[in-house]
């Protein structure tokens, strides 16, 4: 009898709910944006993508429900002027963007356009600053006709030690450094990008900043600034070979007490935590950014059998919190996902992997069928939306699933005898290309790993 009288009050919560977003998108049908807004706020509801703020003694329920819709409101701002901005700025990126894939194909090396570019993607999706979304597409579009720019990508640069030449921000240069500085035991120049974070105290300022978005005021996303930051960092602190940079002693413990300090106790998985207007936090389960922290702690984290749990319910919702993109996989996000999966699997019970099987085979049924293209490439995706990473998330993603190699074949005793044959096919289509892009250079120097 407890439980029904819980199910329906749940049910009268969400069904009161659900007519306050009705009454938001009757009043706003006359108005494009209150409709649209009104559809995204309830959509993100509906799909429990954040954790709400702990419940006051003294807040009645009609203020936490209020509070509740301002909120979700809100972050349908959010969506709604990113979308707007893309459809902005498309018009004259898209272009760019084909030129760059057109020469990665005849194997030019584009690597400080690219790097343009990533800065570009960011400030596009995740902040309001169209003034310098504008500038740097245009500085993408000089570096087109300035090829002899693209080696300076390459190279590492002098005012801070990072290789981010065309990237003015901090968190991008440094989180595309990672590499280098991994492969450069006696650097040309100091590694003093690293300096920012060089102290538990400046990290944890670094990373908290990054972590509690006040995104109403702020009108940015900081989600894949926090994301990138905390895999840099953790990429070079757990590193298995030395770099030529002295960390404080105490700075691996400050890294490992904030991941416990960020991880949501109810679900095991790591995200944004987003500051309401009343300065309520929520948590966001953000599955790409779970999978950074599984990844780069290499798989040393509590609760994986909650994290595969919630990735399964949270399978057909669109990145960043789910494995979708625009309502369909994608071989960057079902890479990161069998990651995740292949960590918890040793604590997944019967049930959990027999669900875990079938959504793998799903993903690698449509990378098979959908994203691998006969002359061995990967159709180019909007997620990534350039041809070195098509590549390189292809190859990523079969590779982690064992379809190459039996022995990684954690989820199944199936064979694929057809394997090699694609595994030779997407090998040879590199080759034809070149190795001037990096995506290309990692997918070809996955194949050649133990094969």
């Amino acid at each position: 009898m407890t439980s029904i009288k819980q199910k329906n009050k749940k049910n009268k919560r969400w069904f009161i709910l659900f007519i306050t977003f009705l009454i938001l998108l009757i009043a706003g049908y006359s108005s494009r944006k209150p409709l649209q807004r009104g559809v995204i706020a309830f959509v993100i509801y509906h799909k429990h993508v954040f954790i709400p703020p702990p419940k006051d003694t003294n807040e009645s329920w009609m203020i936490r429900f209020e509070n509740n819709v301002q909120f979700y409101w809100d972050i349908s701002e959010l969506r709604f002027a990113r979308d707007k901005r893309v459809k902005q700025f498309n018009p004259s990126l898209k272009p760019l963007i084909k030129e760059i894939n057109r020469r990665q194909a005849t194997g030019e090396g584009m690597q400080y356009s690219m790097n343009i570019y990533r800065e570009i993607r960011w400030r596009l999706n995740f902040t309001s600053d169209t003034i310098n979304t504008r500038l740097r597409i245009i500085d993408l579009r000089k570096s087109l006709s300035q090829p002899s720019q693209q080696k300076l990508g390459l190279m590492q640069q002098s005012s801070d030690g990072s290789w981010g030449a065309g990237i003015s921000v901090w968190y991008l240069r440094l989180y595309y450094s990672v590499d280098n500085m991994q492969d450069s035991l006696h650097p040309q120049y100091p590694f003093s990008i690293l300096d920012r974070i060089n102290s538990p105290e400046k990290l944890n300022k670094q990373l908290e900043l990054d972590l509690y978005d006040d995104f109403t005021k702020t009108k940015v996303f900081n989600r894949e600034e926090l994301d990138e930051t905390f895999s840099a960092v953790a990429r070079l602190l757990k590193k298995k070979k030395k770099i030529a940079y002295t960390f404080h002693p105490q700075l691996d413990s400050a890294l490992n007490d904030f991941v416990k300090h960020w991880q949501n106790t109810e679900t095991g998985c790591w995200g944004q935590w987003l500051v309401d207007r009343h300065g309520k936090v929520w948590k966001m389960d953000d599955m790409g950014m779970t999978f950074h922290v599984i990844t780069d702690l290499h798989g040393q984290v509590d609760q994986k059998d909650l994290i595969a749990k919630r990735l399964l319910e949270l399978v057909n919702v669109n990145f960043p919190t789910g494995i979708k993109f625009d309502g369909d996989y994608n071989n960057h996000l079902n890479w990161d996902a069998v990651k995740i999966f292949r960590y918890a699997w040793p604590q997944l019970d019967t049930v959990t992997r027999e669900k875990v099987r079938t959504e793998i085979s799903k993903m690698l049924n449509w990378c098979l069928s959908k994203s691998f293209q006969p002359d061995g490439s990967f159709n180019i995706s909007d997620l990534d939306d350039t041809m070195g990473d098509a590549f390189y998330y292809g190859v990523a993603f079969l590779n982690e699933t064992g379809y190459f190699k039996s022995k990684d074949r954690f989820w199944t005793n199936q064979n694929f005898p057809e394997a090699i044959t694609v595994h030779d096919r997407i090998k040879a289509k590199i080759l034809s290309i070149g190795l001037n892009d990096t995506g290309l250079k990692d997918a070809y120097e996955t194949l050649n790993e133990d094969y």
